[in-house]
């Protein structure tokens, strides 16, 4: 709970740093841009004063929290499950619509506050109803909020963070990082997928990753890939709690399934159960790709979390971790490690010592 409020909080607070930027770049653009050519009059002088920017500041901060507010409100199931053009205009509308109610609650807070003099809201009030400036504040919020959720989209698509490693080009030659990887995996995938059918086999896999999106903010973690009916999530091993976040993540996955089992149940005829597989280690991670740009990691770290979900059902567990994660865990009253094997892995010569891990 205490990394989701945290999340929050941070989204809240770039939320307003960005639209006090996009409020003051529009005021640089045309108010600062052009007063040398206003004629001397009570706006000019409000211009001039402290007020001015005070104003810029509160619409930067009541636009940015109605933004924060329009994002979660409409980021639900049955809005997530429309198309990609659709979010945008739908969002944009209500932004559009919170800029108009800024404006307006602004003006009747400054003229009950007494801020600005009658001479000044009277001019105020023929350029809030001048068609060609009302016309240039719609057009210029209208096409940044318009970029801004599109950005955002994007920003989904890679998953948080992915955009700027693009732009920026940092895994433009291949870096090595410490991670840990989770392979999360739907158990008799292939006989549910037989019953249902593809599409609504489709539909079942879409509501189990709707169902994780909460747990994954709550425990910081990374989406890597879907792969068909895999999930597999990664953690920065320098992180503190790393490890202990990567393993409550997949038992709050399964918690959060079986709350919603009847749900499943009545919808599907089936409840979802998932098994993983985890290692920590070295990962090479690079860009890749001409046509269809992504950052793809390589390493046995990958492999090693992979052959250990596969082996599950054989050792009756519902997650498998490696010596290299319970080596690097710190210690918990919550979590138990169950020594299961030291044997290879298939393609592996070398041993690997692996656990079950559980809930106390």
């Amino acid at each position: 709970m205490r990394n989701l409020k945290k999340a929050l909080v941070t989204d809240w607070l770039q939320s307003l740093i960005v639209w006090i930027l996009i409020v003051y770049f529009y005021c640089l653009l045309t108010v600062f841009g052009f007063k040398a050519y206003f004629e001397e009059n009570p706006i000019t002088e409000y211009i001039y004063s402290q007020y001015f920017h005070f104003e810029i500041l509160m619409t930067g901060v009541i636009l940015g929290s109605l933004f924060m507010v329009i994002s979660r409100v409409t980021d639900v199931p049955a809005l997530r499950r429309r198309s990609f053009g659709f979010i945008i205009l739908l969002k944009s509308a209500l932004y559009i619509i919170s800029l108009l109610f800024c404006t307006v609650l602004i003006y009747f807070v400054f003229r009950w506050l007494s801020i600005v003099t009658p001479e000044q809201f009277i001019y105020y009030q023929q350029y809030l109803f001048d068609i060609r400036y009302m016309s240039s504040i719609l057009a210029y919020f209208f096409l940044t909020i318009l970029l801004t959720n599109f950005v955002i989209q994007i920003n989904k698509k890679f998953g948080p963070g992915e955009l700027y490693n693009l732009l920026s080009g940092k895994y433009y030659h291949p870096r090595q990082e410490q991670l840990v990887v989770l392979f999360i995996d739907m158990k008799n995938s292939t006989s549910i997928a037989e019953l249902m059918g593809n599409k609504k086999y489709s539909d079942f896999l879409k509501e189990c990753i709707h169902e994780i999106t909460p747990v994954l903010i709550k425990y910081q973690a990374r989406v890597y890939q879907y792969v068909g009916d895999e999930i597999v999530l990664y953690w920065k091993l320098k992180d503190g709690n790393a490890i202990l976040n990567c393993v409550e993540t997949f038992f709050a996955f399964k918690e959060q399934l079986a709350s919603r089992g009847s749900y499943f149940l009545k919808k599907f005829g089936s409840v979802p159960e998932f098994k993983a597989g985890m290692d920590a280690g070295t990962v090479t991670i690079t860009e890749i790709g001409d046509l269809k740009r992504e950052i793809a990691f390589h390493g046995d770290v990958l492999n090693t979390a992979a052959r250990l979900e596969k082996k599950c059902n054989e050792f009756g567990s519902w997650l498998l971790i490696t010596e290299n994660v319970v080596d690097n865990a710190e210690p918990s009253e919550k979590i138990h490690f169950d020594f299961k094997s030291d044997l290879p892995l298939r393609g592996k010569q070398k041993k690997l010592r692996f656990y079950a891990a559980s809930k106390k």
